[in-house]
């Protein structure tokens, strides 16, 4: 029943997912130059490479599932009982309990990318091509990790759970590239009032499709 009951929550979401896919060019416009934007795929390219063809840095994305599990468990006052990691059996946290948020969180916080970005507020500059290879890193392994049906997406569902960290990575996109762009912070912003208004427009023109079919 908490699948079928969350799978139900998960639909509207997808489709929200899927205006906000549609409408993704007003921010990205507003953010990257068409210089960056070569950088940017540049970076998405070099890790499919490397993914595909090298070596897949399962370690190194080891690290981080399970490192946003522990610390989104900190944060809602968990009981830690074990935290493993190794190479032979991968890695394993338990808790007192668990909920969504705790089974989401190596896939809706993009752990490295979010490093990358911290780090460029610091020292004052980033290349976006980092931050898209490490985005791209992110996104391969979770989309392997819903292939594979593992059980943190499982227990509330794949289809909530798809929706859900389809909506927090697109919403993180301006964020971790305002460093490493021009355009700057200034820009992200820029970026996601211009998403919001073609989200809106895209929203008012299906309710008036809507609108016009009930009289058909």
């Amino acid at each position: 029943m908490r699948v079928f009951l969350f799978s139900l929550a998960g639909i509207p979401l997808l489709i929200v997912d899927g205006i906000l896919l549609y409408t993704f060019s007003a921010p990205a416009g507003r953010l990257a130059t068409g210089e960056e934007g070569w950088i940017i795929l540049g970076g998405v390219l070099v890790y499919l490479l490397v993914h595909f063809f090298l070596r897949k840095p399962e370690r190194l994305y080891l690290w981080g599932h399970e490192f946003s599990h522990l610390v989104l468990a900190k944060i809602f006052f968990r009981k830690i009982h074990q935290f493993h990691i190794s190479s032979r059996d991968g890695g394993k946290v338990v808790l007192d309990r668990t909920n969504v948020m705790i089974d989401l969180a190596p896939y809706i916080f993009p752990l490295y990318s979010v490093g990358i970005g911290i780090a460029a507020l610091v020292f004052r500059h980033a290349s976006p091509w980092v931050a898209s290879f490490l985005f791209t890193m992110h996104i391969l392994f979770s989309t392997e990790g819903f292939m594979a049906g593992q059980p943190d997406l499982r227990r509330s569902g794949r289809v909530f759970s798809a929706a859900i960290v389809l909506l927090f990575l697109l919403l993180w996109i301006p964020c971790l590239m305002a460093p490493g762009v021009s355009a700057g912070w200034g820009g992200a912003v820029e970026a996601y009032r211009a998403w919001l208004s073609a989200f809106r427009s895209s929203c008012g023109s299906i309710l008036d499709l809507l609108h016009s079919l009930r009289y058909l």
